[in-house]
């Protein structure tokens, strides 16, 4: 059976398989057509990456988001720190007595607007205590205000009446550096101008040695009195007050605020914390401007106070007697150290003071009114009326033999 099938039919059987192999031919055809035609479709969850080269895709770059990549905090921080940079020097601006660059970015409107609530403030906290606007005291403060003030033509004092010559002649008023014919060097309408006004407050507190005044307002506490001694004295004290509102270190401070919080949060961002920021801006920015503020209003003051006609060296010797102060309150022991003062040692702005007399009774000599206002002066201190000024209480002479005191010591 084998060989017949073989032998009638293998011949031409394996030569028609030989010519036409059909199983080889067919998956020989079929791999050429599977390699050749594009594969099919696949399901994929998420899509393919971008391509590295392309900005597009939603920020990313090199296959990260812009959060992915590490170096982001710097790359934030640079540019936020070069903001701040512009933002800064476009702030910047000079103090005019002085020409001292510094950084301001409060108006002078929102600065008066502090002012107004100080006063208010002070009215409410030390209700009871607020010596009548008729007061010989009060109306002994009024009248130094209202000296130095026009003098200069910074203002006006709220409820001050009393008819006062005028301290400077044309030719000398010309050269006055907060004169209104120099705007550009005059502080804002709103600070201080020639019909500003200011209101005057005396608290009567003789435990409290002490004068502030903001954008409008002058508060003094009678416990300064012993310590100005008289009105020379008092006159150094309340020019040195008025000089922190012209020279605008209310929206010094305020500005500087605004530094020190944009400079925590920014040290935040690398990890520094709040607190260690705060007192690296307390060390190295607060203090060290405050203390610089208060130098420049030494300054300032002198000169204020010579325009009006004050002897400028009642200012150096008011401090030597505010030295005499702090000493006895420390009990002969020494104090903090300077670094972590507000206010310089009384002895460097005695020093200091004493280093610019000679500019001070230059603007005296320039002033042909002087002598004379200086004259009335030292006749007013000698009157009866400008002792009961002295008297700090309601009732005259019972007020100072209740508390064993003579009206003539009451300044000492």
């Amino acid at each position: 059976m084998l060989r017949h099938v073989c032998g009638r039919e293998s011949y031409q059987s394996l030569s028609r398989r030989l010519s036409h192999p059909p199983s080889l031919s067919y998956h020989f055809h079929s791999s050429t057509i599977r390699r050749s035609s594009p594969p099919p479709p696949r399901y994929v969850r998420f899509s393919p990456p971008s391509n590295p080269n392309s900005n597009s895709g939603g920020g990313r770059r090199n296959g990260k988001s812009f959060l992915e990549d590490r170096t982001w905090p710097v790359k934030v921080g640079a540019g936020l720190a070069g903001m701040g940079v512009i933002y800064y020097v476009s702030c910047l601006e000079q103090v005019p007595e002085t020409g001292r660059w510094r950084f301001i970015a409060v108006s002078p409107e929102t600065e008066a607007e502090v002012g107004k609530m100080v006063l208010q403030e002070t009215m409410a906290q030390y209700k009871g205590r607020i010596l009548p606007q008729d007061h010989p005291v009060t109306m002994h403060v009024k009248r130094i205000v209202h000296n130095v003030l026009s003098a200069s033509h910074l203002g006006i004092v709220k409820g001050y009446s009393e008819p006062q010559k005028q301290l400077l002649g044309n030719d000398f008023g010309a050269d006055d550096v907060w004169s209104a014919s120099s705007s550009t060097n005059s502080p804002p309408l709103a600070i201080a101008s020639a019909n500003k006004e200011w209101a005057v407050v005396v608290v009567d507190d003789r435990k409290f040695a002490n004068a502030a005044a903001t954008p409008g307002t002058i508060i003094v506490f009678t416990g300064i009195l012993p310590v100005c001694k008289d009105e020379q004295g008092l006159a150094a004290v309340l020019s040195h007050e008025i000089s922190h509102v012209v020279a605008r270190h209310t929206a010094e401070r305020l500005s500087s605020q605004t530094i020190a919080t944009a400079l925590g949060l920014f040290l935040s961002i690398f990890g520094v914390s709040f607190g260690f920021s705060a007192t690296l801006n307390t060390l190295l920015l607060e203090l060290p401007n405050s203390r610089l503020q208060e130098s420049e209003a030494d300054l300032i003051g002198l000169r204020l106070m010579s325009k009006a006609c004050y002897d400028p060296k009642a200012s150096p010797a008011m401090f030597a007697r505010l030295a005499q102060l702090e000493s006895q309150a420390s009990r002969g022991g020494f104090g903090a150290p300077e670094f972590l003062r507000t206010h310089p040692t009384s002895e460097s702005r005695v020093r200091d003071l004493q280093a610019h007399l000679g500019e001070g009774y230059d603007i005296i000599a320039a002033n042909p009114t002087c002598a004379e206002l200086q004259d009335q002066a030292q006749a007013f201190r000698e009157t009866t009326r400008l002792r009961n000024a002295f008297n700090l209480g309601h009732n005259g002479h019972d007020h100072h033999r209740q508390h064993g005191e003579d009206e003539d010591e009451v300044w000492r």
